[in-house]
């Protein structure tokens, strides 16, 4: 038993490593390479999170070459944020016109696919869409970026670990088991330290709001992906991942914290 603990913790921490060092060479790297790489994962989180929901197989093959091409339009044409938007507003029409006209499912089949289809490209791809905008528009946005991925990181593997060591007071037991309010306390604390840190070098006194709203947002977003994921009775969105599960699963805090941290920031930024 032990041996399989110590395995599973090897796996995730090794598969975690990979995830990590992806994000901060995308970062660093530059704003294209950056920009294509939140590009895949917000496809790979949405193909995970239409397969879970159950929505036909053939229209998330059609995805798959729209978002192909999209990638392929940005890496020769050089267009920025352009060609997703070129290729997600067809892509939207076509699958809206498929389900119109399919004989496959009845009228309130067809509803809920678009449903989920609009709820997707709502919930998961605006927020990598505003990664990247972050990232090119806003003021000292690269290292704005990479200081929330620490900070997210940061909650994320002090709250597991704290609440694997101590948690015994549950947030949302039907939601998520092993989420406790010792291993959100612990993970808050640690952010609200590093983000004296990260005042402390970069010298931008947002930080301690953000280091106060990441924690807070993160535990949210992982709480909501893991309502989505019990709605569905799956376990993980996907096996990319092991110790991890999906991207969905990987990604959750990130997708919900962006659209906060843009609104704060763009906030901040018009007000001064």
């Amino acid at each position: 038993m032990k041996k399989k603990k110590d395995l599973n913790f090897l796996i995730r921490f090794f598969t975690g490593f990979i995830y990590v060092f992806l994000i901060i060479f995308s970062i660093e790297k530059g704003e294209k390479i950056f920009r294509i790489v939140m590009m895949m994962l917000s496809f790979l989180c949405l193909f995970e999170f239409l397969i879970m929901s159950g929505t036909d197989i053939i229209l998330i093959k059609v995805a798959s070459l729209f978002f192909l091409f999209s990638i392929l339009m940005d890496i020769f044409i050089k267009k920025g944020l352009i060609p997703y938007i070129i290729c997600l507003i067809p892509y939207s029409i076509i699958f809206f016109i498929i389900q119109l006209f399919s004989k496959k499912y009845s009228h309130q089949e067809k509803i809920t696919q678009v449903s989920h289809l609009t709820f997707g490209l709502v919930y998961i791809i605006i927020p990598f869409f505003l990664a990247s905008y972050i990232y090119t528009t806003i003021h000292h946005g690269k290292e704005l970026i990479l200081g929330i991925f620490i900070l997210i990181w940061t909650n994320d593997s002090l709250s597991y670990l704290i609440g694997k060591k101590w948690g015994k007071i549950k947030i949302a037991i039907s939601i998520s088991p092993k989420k406790s309010v010792e291993g959100f306390i612990g993970g808050f604390f640690f952010c609200l330290i590093l983000g004296f840190f990260l005042y402390k070098i970069w010298g931008k006194k947002y930080w301690f709001i953000l280091s106060f709203m990441v924690p807070i947002f993160s535990t949210i977003g992982d709480l909501f992906e893991s309502t989505i994921k019990r709605s569905y009775n799956v376990k993980n969105s996907g096996i990319w991942f092991p110790g991890h599960g999906g991207f969905l699963d990987r990604l959750d805090s990130f997708i919900f914290v962006i659209p906060i941290i843009a609104t704060i920031v763009t906030s901040i930024s018009y007000l001064l």
